[in-house]
């Protein structure tokens, strides 16, 4: 019976023992959580955050082509539409030296709001709110090395370049706005207050011509008159594990070609409109990458505010997963 007594004993003490093993194994196993949990709002916001990915993976493609600029006037056309020409000695270095023989360019054309969305280009200037005609982006190249047009100086009068495209209703109240991207998170369009950079509407061509002496970002816009009517700010109300870190959202006026972006605040934990127009259909778009997995939301509202105030105004988006090609063909649609 004792030696019975002493086998069950011991069978218990191994038992014991063998528990105590998987516990510390366990114990060795444990990793504690992240420092920056996912629900994390930061006052400065990087590319190497999951958002930094999401931005350059939306990015459109850019149109590519190179000429021959010597003796004669160049004219380039691309598949969107755009039509950019040259005259000789218009294209320098940025040490304002002419130069001549091929040239690369690279431009963008963006008519549609969600192609707006997708390279980070909303219509606003300091804060007040534009209607887009088209935004345009030409970048010239040779050797590696940017280019720019021919500025004036005591050898030079300077040069410009000429730039059309179609538009099914042009607008003589458009004028010409220059994208300032030195603030990485807010892009900004300033308005160009060179009077010798021009923009015509040609409505028996169906068709804007700009001449200018400005490379990059160029816009052809119009302020909104927000004068005597009730503005309101817009607000994104999100899951948790939403954050500036992995997501980027913007207000889309469903009826006029204008974007508002709306910007992560670490404080309210909130992505916010400027002031915008009481009393006007919008859509509340949001995109965000966490993980391998991309998530999209969009809800529409009405947009509104009291006179003589500003209000404020919350819209609920729930974000679903989704893909990055489903993501982009819906902003296809907007």
């Amino acid at each position: 019976m004792k030696s019975m007594m002493r086998k069950i004993l011991f069978y218990n003490l191994l038992i014991v023992l063998v528990a105590l093993t998987g516990c510390q194994k366990d114990l060795d196993l444990y990793v504690p959580e992240p420092s920056n949990p996912v629900d994390t709002w930061y006052t400065t916001v990087t590319n190497a955050m999951p958002v930094g990915e999401l931005k350059t993976n939306l990015l459109l493609p850019v149109y590519k082509d190179s000429f021959d600029l010597d003796n004669t006037t160049v004219s380039i056309g691309t598949s969107s539409g755009l039509q950019v020409g040259f005259d000789p000695g218009a294209i320098a270095t940025s040490s304002n030296v002419p130069v001549t023989g091929k040239i690369y360019i690279e431009t963008h054309l963006l008519k549609k709001k969600g192609d707006m969305i997708r390279m980070g280009t909303p219509t606003t200037s300091n804060g007040r709110l534009l209607v887009s005609g088209g935004e345009l982006y030409i970048r010239l190249k040779q050797n590696g090395n940017d280019l720019q047009i021919l500025q004036q100086s005591q050898q030079t009068n300077g040069a410009h370049y000429s730039i059309s495209y179609s538009d099914p209703q042009p607008s003589a109240l458009m004028k010409l706005f220059n994208g300032d991207a030195t603030n990485p998170v807010v892009f900004n369009w300033l308005p160009d207050l060179d009077t010798s950079n021009r923009i015509n509407a040609q409505s028996g061509a169906l068709a804007y011509m700009i001449t200018t002496n400005q490379l990059n970002w160029i816009n052809c816009d119009q302020f909104y008159d927000t004068t005597g009517i009730p503005r309101t700010i817009v607000s994104a109300a999100l899951p948790a594990n939403f954050t500036n870190a992995n997501s980027i959202a913007f207000t889309v006026f469903n009826d006029m070609n204008s974007v508002v972006g709306m910007y992560g605040n670490a404080t309210s934990r909130k992505f916010s409109s400027g002031k915008i127009p009481a009393d006007k259909q919008i859509t509340v778009v949001v995109i965000s990458k966490q993980g391998n997995d991309y998530y999209l939301g969009h809800q529409q509202a009405l947009t509104v505010g009291s006179s003589g105030t500003i209000g404020s105004q919350d819209i609920t988006v729930t974000p679903v997963i989704s893909s990055l090609d489903a993501i982009k063909a819906y902003l296809d649609t907007l």
